[in-house]
């Protein structure tokens, strides 16, 4: 019978075989939030006290502008918010009901729908002007950015077979051949339908 006293082999191998010592894992745990919840409320306070315009700002409904020489910078929300506002009264401008626009009842507002019908059965009246296109960033003219020269406009009258106009009498001393040009605006030829 041995009666020397040998060490648990599990201590040998280096394991720890006391209990944990659970009272204070407890108080280290509750320490902890403590100082965690107090750090937030001084912190809070100290920010408080340092910024105080932020927090009047929240409580207030008054915005201050800047000066107009300073730019206001807009949030992605209030830039989205405001597109939207937009859009929602162009709709409404645009789908109005039929309706003078002033007292005088000189100006008449048309739903969009019905001004398009009007102009695809009418048409537009020309106004006999021709004016060039011309573009800062593409132009044939050496001068760039110059204005287009402008004369008058070549236009043609177009009258039916065999008809002249009452103004269209050869002039003393000109030949039998030879009308004069009327003194008419240009009128567009009828499309063909």
């Amino acid at each position: 019978m041995h009666t020397e006293k040998r060490e648990d082999p599990i201590v040998e191998l280096g394991y720890e075989v006391r209990d944990l010592n659970t009272v204070a894992i407890r108080n280290a745990t509750i320490g902890f939030f403590i100082f965690t919840i107090a750090s937030a409320v001084i912190g809070f306070g100290v920010y408080r006290v340092m910024n105080p315009t932020v927090f009047e700002a929240r409580r207030s409904t008054n915005r201050v502008l800047p000066a107009a020489s300073i730019p206001m910078v807009q949030s992605n929300m209030a830039a989205k918010t405001d597109i939207m506002t937009v859009r929602q009264h162009e709709t409404a401008e645009l789908t109005a009901p039929i309706g003078w626009i002033d007292a005088e009842k000189t100006h008449l507002h048309l739903p969009i729908e019905k001004a398009i019908e009007i102009i695809a059965e009418k048409g537009v009246k020309p106004t006999g002007e021709a004016v060039p296109a011309v573009s800062k960033g593409h132009t044939p003219d050496p001068a760039i950015g110059e204005k287009p020269k402008t004369g008058p406009v070549p236009f043609t009258i177009i009258r039916p077979a065999g008809t002249t106009p009452a103004s269209a009498t050869p002039a003393k001393g000109a030949p039998a051949n030879a009308t004069s040009t009327p003194k008419t605006a240009p009128t567009a030829p009828k499309k063909a339908s």
